[in-house]
């Protein structure tokens, strides 16, 4: 494998990590869950944000849409 692709899997990597961590603390969420959102926004994307507040936000709202769907649905 070439140090440039070795280099983005290392930092996609440690920002799965900090992104999950950050997130669990924000919104008061198990770790695990964090991870599994997380996961599934990469999959989701073809192409990520350009920084990470703008990635860390975009989760948020997706999270946040989420839940007030269901508050909605179930009220």
């Amino acid at each position: 494998m070439r140090k440039s692709k070795k280099r983005k899997i290392t930092a996609l990597f440690l920002i799965r990590e900090k992104l999950a961590l950050d997130l669990s603390n924000e919104i008061s969420m198990h770790k695990e869950e964090a991870y599994e959102i997380v996961d599934f926004s990469f999959q989701l994307s073809d192409k990520l944000p350009s920084t990470y507040e703008e990635l860390k936000s975009e989760i948020k709202a997706y999270i946040i849409i989420n839940m007030l769907s269901l508050v909605t649905k179930f009220h």
